[in-house]
């Protein structure tokens, strides 16, 4: 007796990713930050952190069809993650605020340098920065060739960043505000904030979790302040 077989058309399955999906997709690969994003919409930064974080679902017509206009995907696909995904070529231009043209990155490997947890005084624990190799790596597009990973540990960082994640930096990438970054301050410590503003010497910072006040201080106080440009899956890590 012939076996009977089971065939699957491909077509017809529609996997729809979550609008985090979809924003983290598009900011990786048009070079774009939280900041750039909110210009180029007209919508605020926390706006778009909500898009990129949760818990928003989908995004309304307006800013959309701005964002498809500028990145070349589908302002459908965008806001409901249905439909084809691009429209349009695969390089579009960019208002001059924002840059010339966008840049699609190249995957690479980024070195898993240590990993990180929120402590109880808002500070970072345990991150170490890169020394040249790392304890593997995952995949991450990106142009920073001094772009580096550090796993999740805990839960103080939920929702935006969970255990077992992994927090991409790129360290050679101007922040804007509204970004997410690590900071390095001159008395050793660091921390994982959201970039409030810049001004008059003052950096004023906002907390992941909402589990502190912002937090104001001044510029020579901070040694180093370094974009995270995403974050990759619990299972991401390879050897």
């Amino acid at each position: 007796m012939q076996a009977s077989t089971l065939t699957i058309n491909a077509s017809k399955l529609t996997f729809v990713s979550t609008l985090q999906e979809r924003i983290a997709e598009i900011m990786a690969a048009a070079n774009l930050t939280v900041g750039q994003i909110a210009e180029l919409t007209g919508v605020s930064s926390s706006a778009v952190t909500q898009w990129k974080d949760g818990p928003t679902k989908t995004i309304k017509a307006s800013p959309a069809t701005k964002l498809a206009a500028k990145t070349g995907y589908s302002a459908i696909w965008i806001s409901t993650g249905e439909g084809a995904k691009r429209l349009a070529p695969q390089h579009s231009s960019i208002s001059s605020e924002v840059g010339d043209r966008i840049e699609l990155r190249e995957m690479r490997k980024i070195p898993v340098v240590g990993e990180v947890k929120g402590g109880d005084d808002g500070y970072l624990e345990e991150l170490e920065y890169p020394v040249g190799h790392g304890e593997g790596f995952v995949l991450y597009p990106t142009n920073d060739p001094n772009a580096y990973a550090v796993r999740v540990r805990g839960d103080s960082m939920h929702p935006r960043y969970r255990a077992g994640e992994f927090v991409i930096v790129e360290p050679n990438i101007e922040p804007q505000e509204g970004d997410d970054v690590v900071v390095a301050c001159t008395n050793g410590k660091k921390m994982l904030k959201q970039l409030n503003w810049r001004r008059d010497g003052e950096i004023q910072l906002l907390s992941i979790n909402n589990g502190y006040g912002p937090l104001t201080v001044y510029e020579h106080e901070i040694q180093a302040i370094q974009l995270v440009a995403g974050r990759a899956r619990r299972n991401a890590l390879q050897f």
